[in-house]
């Protein structure tokens, strides 16, 4: 059958066993209460003859919970919008609230082992870069790591075969250092920097300096010359150490 509210013509498609001989039934739209009954289901049916509405086109009711003495008839309503009837009538309205994403846990764990992850590889990746870059100091100062860089095939370091031999000169005034690269290897070698520090009895560092290479780079069997002058050196100085700089 069809129902048409009296106060705002809201019309409703109910089924029959819902109002049986006669309910009290509330409008979803406006709110209005009126009493229902079968003579009036007739009316409802002959006024809707008269205006050519099909009852095919009204909207469904759909289920709800009411008292037993009362049908609350209800239009279909699009997702997110609230029941009209959640408030009594005449109170203020209730206006849906737009759908809100929640993210699942699971999800949020899944993203937070993706940045774990890439953390990780960078660091990994920074070591790595830092380890073959510095292999021949990391190899001097940490003898056991040499087999790590040989079994992968960076054991033999850049300047191997460059040997340096030093002369130092005292004067009034300055101490002169006079020095000779050799590549001894079997292969063309690139000289890097060198540092030249003057250090005490205990082996104690107390001046050092870095000087370009002489050369670019030594063929086998070469030699390329260097020197340098520490001005006023300290007198505790008794030794002097070369090494090749960091790169």
């Amino acid at each position: 059958m069809i129902i048409t509210c009296p106060a705002c013509q809201t019309r409703y498609q109910v089924d029959d066993a819902a109002v049986g001989e006669g309910r009290r039934v509330r409008c979803a739209s406006c709110g209005n209460v009126w009493s229902y009954s079968p003579d009036a289901a007739a009316i409802q049916e002959a006024i809707a003859e008269v205006t050519g509405t099909a009852a095919t086109t009204a909207p469904t009711m759909e289920p709800t919970t009411a008292a037993p003495s009362q049908v609350v008839l209800e239009r279909p309503r699009p997702p997110g919008e609230l029941r009209a009837d959640t408030q009594a009538p005449g109170g203020p309205t209730a206006v849906g609230r737009p759908p809100v994403e929640v993210q699942l846990p699971a999800a949020a764990n899944r993203r937070r082992a993706r940045v774990a992850t890439l953390v990780l590889g960078l660091v990994v990746g920074i070591v790595l870069v830092i380890g073959l870059l510095r292999r021949e100091q990391i190899m001097t100062q940490w003898p056991e790591t040499a087999p790590v860089y040989a079994a992968v095939r960076l054991g033999d370091p850049v300047v191997a075969g460059l040997e340096v031999t030093v002369k130092p000169t005292r004067t009034t005034d300055s101490l002169v250092i006079n020095g000779d690269i050799v590549n001894s290897a079997e292969v063309t070698r690139r000289v890097p920097r060198l540092r030249v520090s003057l250090r005490d009895g205990n082996k104690i560092e107390l001046d050092a300096r870095v000087l370009d290479p002489p050369v670019a780079s030594l063929a086998p069997g070469a030699t390329a010359h260097f020197d340098t002058t520490f001005e006023h050196p300290s007198i505790t100085a008794t030794g002097v150490a070369v090494t090749f700089a960091a790169q």
